[in-house]
């Protein structure tokens, strides 16, 4: 063979690993930028001809190699991630069930508070003449009394009368049979 023949054989073989580097750089660039590396994108891309891509069944499996490895790392980091969110998610409905509380504690404590303001403001309002306070805290503990004995009959009441339709019902049910 010639020295211009190995040149040119030279040459082409040159050709050749460029364009392969050009094709493994577009099918990493395709994968960076999220897009799914199909051959005709590749080839476009690394402005190269399809029939070159699948006429090297080497380059193609590195590209499908390439894929995969992209595929793979993609699902572990969005597997991370969601393991990641899902913990921080947890952490803050903690953080914000634990604030709950304690603003609560602390609203009943104002409450309170000011419903004993209020009472001495009203007390002194009444001045010395009023009820005194012994007087009307008796009062109010036996109307607390009167109201759960009302509640306590109310209840036994509805108990009687949903017994009563419930044997209504059936008196119905019977009377209504077939037969009778």
């Amino acid at each position: 063979m010639s020295a211009h023949a190995h040149a040119m054989v030279a040459s082409r073989r040159l050709e050749s690993q460029l364009k392969r580097e050009r094709v493994l750089a577009a099918v990493d660039a395709l994968l960076a930028g999220g897009q799914e590396p199909g051959i005709a994108a590749i080839a476009r891309h690394a402005r190269v001809s399809r029939k070159f891509i699948y006429t090297h069944p080497d380059l193609r499996a590195q590209i499908e190699q390439r894929a995969h490895q992209n595929t793979t790392r993609t699902s572990a980091q969005a597997s991370a991630d969601a393991r990641v969110s899902v913990a921080s998610l947890r952490a803050d409905l903690a953080n914000a069930k634990a604030q709950n509380h304690e603003l609560r504690k602390q609203r009943r404590t104002l409450e309170q508070r000011l419903s004993e303001t209020l009472g001495q403001q009203v007390a002194e309002e009444l001045g010395p003449d009023s009820p005194p306070t012994q007087q009307l805290r008796s009062e109010l503990e036996r109307a607390r009394a009167q109201i759960f004995e009302l509640t306590e009959s109310l209840a036994e009441a509805r108990e009687e009368l949903d017994a009563v339709r419930e044997i209504n019902r059936e008196l119905l049910a019977e009377r209504n049979r077939p037969g009778h």
